[in-house]
């Protein structure tokens, strides 16, 4: 393994044992030094690759999109087949639900909310996300000769909030065990106007 190849890997860690202390310890009670030990590195190390915990943030909104990436193509690839983009919101709300992914995402809003810089880095994702769908779900209504109830933009905002709502609510309440029944995004399609 080159030495390109070894940061890249050592990055890989410090990104997983960040992620892994701000689901234990929440993002602003996680420190440089919390990330350095579980990463098996020196702080002085940490501070090579990362000036600080934003900088931490701002690569796993890289790496979400990344994450999200292969389920983009796959939607793009649907060409407006609606049993894609049904499937395409199914893996979504998967991953959504994810209880990692879910209580990391009320981590993230809340950095959000703080620092514009960040928002702008995980808004970019969902712009992207948003995007992608709204142009599946104006190929599925052109390829069914129909008219939405909705713009493809609105649907997509609309499906695209249940589902991440439906995550928020999973990985603040999972400790207490409470969940409610599973969202299934092919329904709410037809409930807004989705079918012709």
């Amino acid at each position: 393994m080159n030495r390109i190849d070894r940061n890249q890997q050592r990055i890989a860690e410090i990104l997983q044992a960040a992620l892994q202390c701000f689901l234990t310890k929440g993002f602003h009670q996680t420190s440089m030094r919390d990330i350095a030990q579980a990463a098996g590195v020196s702080l002085g190390n940490l501070y090579n690759h990362f000036p600080g915990k934003q900088a931490i943030i701002l690569a796993v909104a890289v790496a979400e999109s990344e994450e999200l990436a292969p389920l983009l193509a796959r939607l793009a690839a649907a060409d407006g087949e609606r049993t894609q983009v049904v499937a395409f919101l199914e893996a979504f709300h998967a991953l959504c639900r994810q209880p990692e992914w879910a209580t990391l995402a009320v981590e993230v809003l809340a950095e959000c909310a703080r620092t514009p810089e960040v928002a702008a880095a995980f808004n970019a994702n969902r712009r992207q996300v948003q995007q992608a769908l709204a142009d599946a779900l104006l190929r599925m209504a052109q390829r069914e000769r129909r008219r939405p109830a909705l713009t493809p933009a609105l649907q997509a905002q609309v499906v695209l909030d249940a589902i991440e709502s439906d995550a928020l609510r999973q990985g603040l309440f999972q400790a207490g065990g409470t969940q409610g029944d599973a969202l299934d995004p092919g329904p709410l399609l037809a409930l807004l106007g989705a079918r012709g």
